[in-house]
């Protein structure tokens, strides 16, 4: 292996000194720049992206585009279906933890090579060498149809309040057609393109202030439930659990509710692939990763708890001819068509923001992924603009992506539950590569502590750990939890809501997921081979 393509997929040291004291952080901002420099030099790649992102603003990014206590209104339902609420309250923890354990260890890998493109690039490193082209391009053709799929999934769920409101306000005159929902997703996307655009330069300060709006919005939704709603007992929230879907056992209809509690909290990750425009990438973006999954388990579990205690008549709440039991339940607890409005605005409106960061992320992961020649149309998706130093090309491509997608939603009204579960499981899918990759190579100690001279021709010495990482053997049990709990969880988010299955409920991600693998080892069989060597030397 030659010395450029060991500094292709980073794992070369260039600072002894970096690694064998305590790291402190930069001291002054040309400092700052100069490492974040360093580190992309590394790992063989030129700064073509300006660097806006602080760790305020990136956190705005990350905690909206989640969507977390926002999700756990919009999809309690089907938990409370498989499960009940007891089942709900227990799988959010079990999602939280599991999360929190997977995100530490994509963390650390994030610290080794802050680039934008994470996951792909990351298998790449970890590899056996006679594996490694493979198993990064599937990773990397994973990745941006997680990204891809959840632009659209944000502006279909902005579609569908918008019609949920007018059915409650219109419970006679409105009549929700598919390609209304069409309509509306675009109006999503085409926001979400024009702030990544026209207002590109200014997404950092408007993340910033969307933190405030996922803070305080939560507030504004939990003070009127609380205060308005008539409460249940606890008895009844923690003891009741439910097997609506048929399953032959109540373990098994827990597992497969199980799903409704991880979909909040896939995109936890989408700091790393905005690692390229943020500022001491290797040390911001971990500590945002973990910060962003406490701050959403945080409020997630408090809207899960709220909504659970003030929920009122269950069967009524779910046949609400809304389509979101959330909205019936906010209007038993106000009695007010007005109120209920105002209070359904706000998780519509932090969804429509939730896809400015999404939108973005989904942009740079393609970009970074054009850049080492992946999909189709590398040479034009790599492009980046030099008057705003945005990737223009690909923010195009993924507003076309997104607008296609939405047509969709004209023949199936079970759209959103589909790309969720494709989304889930393809994240799922990308993820466990690069944890299975990391434990292995913890396990053979392949990953170094300190830099020392190096023989560029023997890459099972050419690991070394970021500056944030988790102290072993803490870290190794976190990676191999992590890692368990994901293939779990890889596995029920292909399972039906319902045992009796009908075109209309059934789960179609198996489907989808499997079609884009399969879709994808054939491209690259035929074309991608050919093009695709690994992530790409610029220095």
């Amino acid at each position: 292996m030659s010395k450029k393509e060991g500094m292709a997929f980073g794992v070369t040291a260039t600072s002894p000194k970096w690694n064998k004291t305590k790291y402190r952080g930069p001291t002054s901002t040309q400092e700052l720049s100069r490492r974040d420099e360093s580190h992309l030099s590394r790992l063989g790649k030129k700064q073509v992206l300006k660097r806006r992102f602080g760790m305020v603003s990136m956190l705005g990014m990350s905690t909206t585009l989640m969507l977390t206590w926002e999700g756990i209104l919009v999809y309690f339902g089907s938990g409370l279906s498989n499960g009940g609420s007891a089942g709900l309250f227990c799988s959010y923890f079990i999602s939280w933890v599991g999360f929190l354990a997977v995100m530490t260890s994509l963390a650390e890998l994030a610290s080794i090579a802050p680039t934008s493109s994470g996951q792909y690039h990351w298998v790449y490193m970890l590899s056996p060498v006679s594996i490694r082209k493979l198993l990064s391009y599937l990773t990397g053709w994973l990745s941006i149809a997680v990204w891809q799929a959840m632009v659209a999934m944000s502006g279909c769920l902005c579609a569908t309040l918008i019609q949920g409101l007018l059915v409650l306000n219109h419970p006679e005159s409105y009549d929700s057609k598919g390609w209304h929902g069409t309509l509306l997703i675009w109006s999503a996307v085409l926001l979400a393109f024009t702030v990544n655009s026209v207002l590109g330069r200014w997404l950092p300060k408007i993340e910033g202030f969307i933190l405030y709006l996922h803070l305080l919005g939560f507030f504004a939704i939990v003070v009127p439930m609380l205060h308005l709603a008539k409460r249940v007992t606890a008895k009844e929230v923690f003891t009741q659990w439910n097997n609506d879907g048929g399953w032959n056992s109540m373990g098994l209809s827990f597992l497969v509710g199980m799903i409704t509690t991880i979909g909040p909290f896939v995109g936890a990750d989408g700091a790393v692939h905005m690692a390229e425009e943020t500022h001491n990438a290797a040390i911001v973006v971990p500590w945002n990763i973990i910060i962003t999954v406490m701050i959403n388990g945080c409020l997630g579990l408090g809207m899960l708890l709220t909504t659970l205690f003030c929920m009122g008549d269950l069967e009524s709440a779910m046949k609400t001819a809304t389509g979101y039991p959330f909205i019936q339940i906010f209007f038993d607890s106000t009695h007010s068509y007005s109120g209920t409005t105002l209070m359904v605005c706000i998780p519509l409106i932090l969804s429509y923001a939730a896809c400015f960061g999404q939108f973005a992320t989904a942009s740079r992961q393609l970009w970074a992924f054009a850049r080492d020649r992946g999909p189709p149309f590398s040479n034009r998706l790599l492009l980046v603009n030099p008057n705003s130093f945005l990737p223009m090309n690909a923010v195009i491509v993924t507003c076309s992506i997104s607008l296609l997608l939405s047509l969709i939603n004209i023949g199936s009204h079970q759209a959103l539950n589909n790309i969720l579960s494709f989304t889930v499981s393809s994240w799922e899918a990308a993820s466990s590569i690069p944890l299975a990759l990391l434990l292995w190579n913890r396990a053979t100690g392949r990953i170094k502590t300190v830099s020392y001279s190096i023989d560029d021709d023997r890459p099972d010495k050419t690991l070394v750990w970021g500056p944030w990482r988790v102290p072993e053997p803490l870290g190794t049990c976190i990676n191999a939890f992590a890692l368990t709990w994901i293939v779990v969880a890889f596995f029920f988010s292909f399972w039906p809501g319902d045992r009796s299955v009908e075109p209309e409920s059934m789960n179609y991600s198996s489907l989808m997921t499997g079609f884009w693998f399969v879709f994808g080892v054939g491209y690259y069989a035929v074309h991608g081979r050919k093009y695709y060597k690994g992530p790409v030397v610029e220095t």
